[in-house]
């Protein structure tokens, strides 16, 4: 279309008319989310009206096990989601909408509105968030843990209204409303896709309690580490008795829940998006890539044939612990990113994932290399957490039956199942870090899945010691 030409002209105006003229649900206006005034916005319209929490909207969300329709007010944004594509993640504190105007606090929940990676059709996905959270508040309802867990309190896919008829908001059901058949995108990524060639992914959303703040609201090395202590208590459980992995332990999905500002706080484990259920006895799921790159295990990186078990989310926690006590773990530790940018570190996240989890192979191989390359480079101030990371290391990449990262190479010189509460100190050779991707069944990453339930035993005393260590300094 060439606007210097009266046809290109004639072809713009067209549109803009057919645009002004257009249904709402054809231009991509969600019906069942309004934007509403914000009453403590004097500046509406000025130079505040741009900031996210100054948005509010009312949210209608339907139960597809009740059947019925629940609308909340939003209080403020806690995820804000700019992109066009992806997940498209939004995340709300609201509380229920009684038309008086009056909220409370202590009916606060969170609502997550997403656009979720399904399978056709979506509502018989195995992989689907709203099942497996189902799953986890009816175990959890009949059996309440000593830990804290997202409670599902509604779910459902969003529906819209399409010529006379409910239909779930889909990519496919865009696609459909203008015309256009979507495409699956092509298996390699380096490959060139038309504008339709787009996943199929299905909106949903949720209302959860408790309302967690984000892990960086910590205020000491002792906090983080008991609100990570009670996060993977809570993923344990999930494992266990509902028979559910959760495949993407990062940063972003472990909250800080205070019952008050003196009270200890307490670990809540969120997104379930790249969950799966699990083999009841197996306690394992097929191969496939899923998580967060700097605290994706090795294994699930080169996405090697080998179990998917929880030892690759315990392996995520590990690296999460790294992350944190090396760029900080509140505001006044924070690490600029020049500076982080000269630590081994940085090579979790920067390459193509095969550079990646040779970094890793390297990085984790002996405790030698592991304290030098890694734990040296945490935060001077910090004390217990180097003496947390080495432990989780010790338990992870030094059993005996599978020692290191890397093929070939004794790494500990003792058996990794000791729990001396007050000795953390080992003996073994680091000896030649060889770091290239293997997966045979020689590799040490391979050979451990072997023998998950004795690893797990070991974290289990690792995160019981450390918490009581992190509630004495308290």
């Amino acid at each position: 279309m060439r606007i210097s030409e009266p046809a290109g002209r004639k072809m713009l105006i067209s549109w803009l008319v057919q645009w002004s003229m257009c249904p709402e649900d054809r231009l991509g206006y969600d019906p069942t989310m309004c934007r509403v005034p914000n009453p403590d916005d004097a500046d509406v319209g000025g130079s505040n009206s741009d900031k996210v929490d100054d948005k509010r909207y009312t949210i209608d969300c339907y139960d597809d096990k009740s059947q019925e329709t629940t609308t909340y007010i939003t209080k403020r944004t806690i995820m804000s989601a700019d992109d066009m594509l992806g997940r498209h993640t939004r995340c709300f504190v609201a509380t229920r909408h009684s038309g008086s105007g009056t909220e409370s606090s202590a009916n606060e929940v969170v609502i997550k509105d997403a656009w979720s990676p399904a399978k056709h059709p979506p509502l018989e996905d195995p992989r689907d968030e709203i099942k497996l959270l189902r799953k986890i508040h009816d175990t959890f309802e009949q059996d309440t843990p000593d830990h804290i867990y997202p409670n599902m309190l509604v779910g459902s896919h969003v529906r819209l209204d399409q010529k006379d008829k409910s239909a779930i908001d889909t990519t496919d059901a865009i696609f459909n409303a203008a015309g256009v058949d979507r495409i699956d995108p092509p298996s390699d990524p380096g490959t060139t896709s038309a504008w339709s060639q787009q996943p199929l992914r299905a909106h949903r959303r949720i209302v959860m309690s408790p309302v967690g703040h984000s892990i960086k609201t910590v205020k000491n090395e002792a906090e983080l580490i008991i609100v990570l202590v009670e996060a993977m208590n809570c993923y344990s459980s999930v494992l266990s008795q509902c028979g559910v992995l959760h495949r993407d332990i990062s940063t972003n999905n472990i909250l800080v829940v205070r019952d008050g500002e003196n009270k200890i706080p307490r670990g809540l484990l969120i997104d379930f998006d790249f969950a799966v259920n699990v083999d009841t006895h197996e306690r394992s799921a097929r191969p496939e890539r899923s998580g967060t790159m700097p605290f994706m295990s090795i294994a699930n990186i080169l996405n090697l044939d080998t179990p998917r078990t929880a030892l690759d989310d315990w392996e995520s926690l590990l690296y999460v612990v790294c992350w944190l006590a090396t760029v900080g773990i509140t505001s006044s530790h924070r690490v600029p990113d020049a500076e982080l940018g000269k630590k081994p570190i940085k090579y979790w996240r920067i390459g193509s994932p095969e550079e990646i989890a040779i970094a890793k192979r390297t990085h984790m191989h002996s405790d030698v290399i592991f304290q030098s390359n890694i734990v040296e480079e945490f935060r001077e101030q910090y004390k217990l957490l180097p003496r947390f990371a080495i432990a989780l290391h010790k338990a992870l990449f030094g059993n005996v039956n599978c020692p290191g990262a890397v093929l070939g190479l004794k790494v500990y010189g003792g058996d990794s199942s000791d729990d001396d509460d007050d000795d953390d100190s080992f003996n073994g050779d680091s000896g030649d870090s060889g770091n290239k991707p293997t997966g045979g069944p020689n590799d040490p990453l391979v050979k451990r899945s072997a023998h998950v339930d004795e690893i797990l035993a070991n974290l289990e005393k690792v995160l019981g010691k450390f918490k009581r260590k992190a509630i004495a300094v308290l």
